[in-house]
């Protein structure tokens, strides 16, 4: 929460992702970003030739943030492989500040789409995802 905005809240941390495919990049395919907070919200972007995708950090301010209540952030990323959507990461981001996705590291991942789901409990919220932190 910052002193000069105090309803501000980091809603989806930038975000870095390579993703992979049968051991290789994931060229040219459309990666969906979700959240909802208030209101359910997307924004899109296209993996580059080593297939990797950026999204910049998403900011918004409600008064509900100055109200006793507990912060959930409905988070998911998705990509359209074949005609269909993926599901690869999922959380429920319960802090206001960036980067607590990952309990304060940057939110770069490895995706092997290839992989099964895994539920990682190791930062405040249950996340569903197939993607590794970058070390």
């Amino acid at each position: 929460m910052s002193f000069f905005n105090p309803t501000k809240t980091c809603v989806f941390s930038e975000v870095k992702a390579r993703l992979v495919l049968d051991g290789k990049p994931v060229v040219g395919a459309k990666v969906t970003r979700q959240w909802n907070w208030n209101k359910k919200k997307t924004d899109e972007s296209v993996t580059d030739e080593n297939g990797y995708v950026h999204f910049p950090a998403v900011y918004e301010s409600s008064v509900a943030r100055l109200l006793p209540a507990e912060l959930v952030v409905g988070q998911q990323l998705s990509i359209e492989i074949n005609g269909m959507q993926k599901v690869f990461w999922t959380n429920g981001k319960r802090e206001p500040e960036e980067n607590a996705e990952y309990g304060g590291n940057p939110f770069s991942v490895v995706c092997n789409l290839n992989e099964e789901d895994v539920l990682i409990e190791d930062y405040g919220s249950l996340m569903v995802t197939m993607c590794k932190l970058e070390k």
